[in-house]
C-alpha cells in the first residue's frame, strides 16, 4: 500500500471490533444503511456534488449559486391490508433554488419491485410538496426521480417504467432513468465531475478478495498460492484507485469544481466503502486503514501529534528526572550517614 510518514496499525482489538461490525460505523446495522449514510452525508454536507450528477440523469444545468434544500423523506401510509398507518422512508429528496423538486434513491441491485416502490415515493413526495394556490386548478408535480445502481451493470434497464390508467380509460407512462454507477471509469467521473460516485466505487473490488475463511478451507498448496495471489491483486488494485482517486480530486479542487473540505468529505465516505469490502479479510482491512486514514488527518492533526508526543516526552523526561531527584537524595542521605559514622568512629 501507499508510504505514508507515518505508520497507523489498527490494535489488534480494533480490527477485531470492525471485523465484529461486518465493516460498518457503529451506528448502522447492515449494508443497505451505509449506502444511505454516504449519499445523505454527502448531498448534505456538499450539496454542489449533486450538480453534476443532475445535468448527469436530466440534462440540466444551474448556476453554482444555486441552493440546494433536502426535503422530509417520511411519508405516513395506511396499509390496504392492515388499515395500520406506517412510515416509508425515500432515500434523498430535495428541492432546487424553491422550485425543482427531485427525488433519489441508491439500490444495490435491481428487483422489480423497485418501480413500484418509486412510484409509492414520488407520488407522496407530490402529495407533501405540491403548491396549494386559491382559484386555481390544483396540479401534482412528481419529483424528477433517479435510481442509482450501485453493484453490477448487466440486467438493469436505462429506465423504470410502468402505465398508469386513470379511470377515464387514459394512458399515462410512469418512466425514471437509472444510473449504472459500476459503468464510470475515475477517467469519466472526472470528466463529468460525479465525484459523489466515487464512495460507491469500490465495490466493483468486493466479488475478487477472498476471505479469511475461504483462506482457511483451502487445503491445496497451489489453490493457497493462488488465493494469496488474489489478495496481492486486491492490494494492487485498491492503491491504484486510491491514488488515483486522490489525483482526481486534487485536479478537481485545481480547476475550482471542488475544495479541500469537499475532498476530505469524498476520501472520509471512501474509506467507509472500502473498510466494508475488506473486512472478510483482515490483512486486507488493515493495509486499506493504513493507506486512507494518513490521508484524512488535518494539517492541524499532525501538529497535536507533535505536541503530544512531546509532552509524553517532557512527562517521561520529568519522571526520570524525579527518579534521579529520589535517587540523589538517597545517595545523599547515605554519605551523610557514612561521614557521621566516620566523625564518631572513624576511618576503619
Amino acid at each position: 500500500m501507499a508510504n505514508t510518514r507515518h505508520t497507523y496499525q489498527l490494535h489488534s482489538k480494533e480490527i477485531k471490533e470492525i471485523i465484529r461490525n461486518n465493516g460498518l460505523p457503529d451506528e448502522i446495522s447492515t449494508e443497505t444503511q451505509l449506502w444511505d449514510l454516504i449519499i445523505k452525508k454527502a448531498t448534505y454536507s456538499s450539496p454542489k456534488l449533486l450538480f453534476p450528477l443532475i445535468y448527469e440523469v436530466y440534462g440540466k444545468k444551474y448556476p453554482q449559486d444555486s441552493t440546494i434544500v433536502p426535503l422530509s423523506t417520511e411519508y405516513s401510509v395506511e396499509r390496504s391490508d392492515t388499515k395500520e398507518i406506517s412510515i416509508i422512508k425515500a432515500d434523498l429528496t430535495f428541492q432546487v433554488n424553491n422550485s425543482d423538486l427531485y427525488h433519489f434513491e441508491c439500490e444495490i441491485t435491481y428487483d422489480g419491485q423497485i418501480t413500484i416502490r418509486m412510484l409509492e415515493y414520488d407520488l407522496h413526495a407530490a402529495l407533501a410538496f405540491r403548491s396549494d394556490t386559491k382559484n386555481t386548478q390544483l396540479v401534482l408535480e412528481f419529483p424528477k426521480s433517479a435510481v442509482l445502481f450501485l453493484q453490477g451493470t448487466t440486467k438493469i434497464p436505462d429506465y423504470l417504467d410502468c402505465q398508469l390508467k386513470f379511470q377515464d380509460g387514459s394512458t399515462h407512462a410512469y418512466r425514471v432513468p437509472t444510473v449504472k454507477v459500476q459503468s464510470y471509469t475515475l477517467e469519466e467521473i472526472r470528466e463529468k465531475h460525479l465525484c459523489l460516485l466515487i464512495p460507491f466505487l469500490p465495490i466493483r473490488f468486493r466479488r475478487q478478495i477472498p476471505s479469511d475463511r475461504k483462506l482457511r478451507s483451502v487445503k491445496s498448496p497451489e489453490k493457497q498460492h493462488n488465493l494469496e495471489k488474489k489478495v496481492q491483486k486486491s492490494k494492487e488494485e485498491l492503491t491504484s484507485f486510491f491514488r488515483e482517486t486522490i489525483l482526481i480530486l486534487d485536479q478537481e479542487i485545481a480547476e475550482g469544481f471542488l475544495t479541500e473540505t469537499d475532498k476530505k468529505l469524498i476520501l472520509m465516505l471512501l474509506q467507509k466503502s472500502m473498510l466494508r469490502i475488506s473486512y472478510r479479510n483482515r490483512n486486507l482491512c488493515q493495509e486499506v486503514y493504513n493507506m486512507t486514514e494518513p490521508v484524512l488527518k488535518l494539517p492541524t492533526d499532525e501538529l497535536f501529534e507533535v505536541i503530544h508526543e512531546r509532552d509524553a516526552l517532557k512527562r517521561a523526561c520529568s519522571k526520570k528526572d524525579s527518579e534521579i531527584a529520589d535517587r540523589d537524595a538517597r545517595l545523599a542521605d547515605q554519605d551523610a550517614k557514612l561521614a557521621e559514622y566516620k566523625r564518631r568512629y572513624g576511618d576503619l
